[in-house]
C-alpha cells in the first residue's frame, strides 16, 4: 500500500515538474503548485527527486517559481525509492490529457476537424474553401442564404468565393470577421483571435458587435481580445502563413518562435534548459508533412543540443 501511495505522489510530482516548465504556465498553476507542495513533506521530497533525476540544478533554477522560497534542495536529504516505471512521458500524457473532455465536446459540435499534425482542405457549398491547420475544428452554416463558419479551435485559411449578396462571416471566441470575397486566416488562440489577410479586405469586430470594426487590407493582421481590438499591423513574418504551402518558413525568427510553431504539429512538450537559446535568431524552412521529424531536422541544421527524454519530452540546450 505504501508503494502505491509513493507511486501516486511521484506521478503528481512529475506532472507538476512538466507543467511548471511549460510556456503557458499561469498564476493559477503556480498557486495550485504552492498548495500541493505545502500539503505534505513527501510532496517536497518527491519534487526534489524529480529535479535530481534530471541531473541539472540549472534546470531546477529555471522553474517558473522561486524554488528557494519552498525549500527545494538540489539534492534530497533523504533517500526514497523512486519507481523507474514512471517516465516523464507519463507526465506529458497527464498534462496533455487535462483538457480532453472539453476537446471531445468541441469535436461533437464540429462539422470538420483536423488531427495534430494534419492539414485538411474542405470545399464549402458556395464554392469557397477552408483549409484547416493542425488540431482545428469548425462548424459550417450555409442554410437560408447564410455563409457562416464557427471556429472552435485552431487555425483556418479561407479562400472565399465572391458573392455581394451574401457576406461570409467567421465567428471565433473573441471576434467576428466579415468578408465578401478574399483570402485570409483566422487563428483561435487562448487569449485572443488573430486575423491575417493575404488579399482583399475584411472587417473585424469584437464579440460580434459591428460598432467601429477594424478594416484590414492585403498583408495586414490584427489581434482581437476580450475587451479590445489591437492595432492593425503589417504581416512581417512568413512563419505565420507559410503552412498553407506545406512548410514553415522562417527568416530571422527566434528559436523559441520556431519551436512554438513546430509544437502545434506534434504531440508532447519541448522545454528550454538554457533560456538564452530562446532568442537565438535562425533562418530556414521545414516541411510539415512529416511533423514528427521537424525537431530532428531543425537540430541537424543547428549547433544546438536537443535531448529526447522520450519522443514526447524534449529538452533544448
Amino acid at each position: 500500500m505504501e508503494s502505491d501511495l509513493n507511486d501516486n505522489i511521484d506521478e503528481q510530482a512529475v506532472a507538476w515538474f512538466i507543467r511548471l516548465r511549460a510556456d503557458n504556465v499561469s498564476n493559477e498553476d503556480r498557486t495550485s503548485f504552492n498548495q500541493w507542495l505545502e500539503q505534505d513533506t513527501a510532496h517536497r521530497r518527491a519534487f526534489d527527486e524529480i529535479c535530481v533525476m534530471w541531473g541539472d540544478t540549472d534546470l531546477l533554477n529555471s522553474l517558473r517559481i522561486n524554488a528557494k522560497s519552498h525549500g527545494i534542495a538540489p539534492k534530497p536529504k533523504k533517500k526514497r525509492y523512486f519507481n523507474p516505471r514512471i517516465p516523464l512521458a507519463l507526465a506529458a500524457c497527464l498534462a496533455l490529457a487535462l483538457p480532453l473532455s472539453s476537446q471531445i465536446q468541441v469535436l461533437l459540435k464540429a462539422d470538420y476537424s483536423s488531427a495534430i499534425g494534419e492539414r485538411k482542405t474542405v470545399l464549402l457549398e458556395d464554392g469557397s474553401t477552408a483549409m484547416l491547420n493542425t488540431d482545428s475544428a469548425i462548424a459550417v452554416n450555409m442554410e437560408d442564404g447564410k455563409r457562416s463558419v464557427k471556429l472552435f479551435k485552431g487555425e483556418v485559411f479561407f479562400d472565399v468565393k465572391p458573392d455581394p449578396s451574401r457576406p461570409f462571416l467567421v465567428h471565433a471566441d473573441h471576434s467576428t470577421t466579415r468578408v465578401l470575397g478574399t483570402r485570409f486566416f483566422v487563428n483561435h488562440r487562448q487569449e485572443s483571435d488573430e486575423i491575417k489577410v493575404l488579399s482583399g479586405r475584411v472587417e473585424v469586430s469584437a464579440h460580434q458587435a459591428w460598432k467601429d470594426p477594424v478594416v484590414l487590407g492585403e498583408d495586414e493582421m490584427v489581434a482581437v481580445f476580450d475587451t479590445k481590438i489591437g492595432q492593425p499591423k503589417k504581416l512581417d513574418s512568413k512563419l505565420a502563413t507559410s503552412w498553407i504551402n506545406g512548410f514553415l518558413a522562417y527568416e530571422n525568427e527566434t528559436l523559441e518562435s520556431v519551436i512554438n510553431a513546430i509544437n502545434r504539429y506534434r504531440p508532447g512538450m519541448v522545454f528550454f534548459k538554457d533560456d538564452s537559446l530562446r532568442q537565438l535568431k535562425i533562418n530556414g524552412r521545414l516541411s510539415i508533412r512529416d511533423s514528427h521529424d521537424m525537431l530532428k531536422v531543425l537540430q541537424r541544421t543547428m549547433d544546438v543540443k536537443m535531448t529526447y527524454v522520450t519522443d514526447w519530452v524534449v529538452i533544448v540546450g
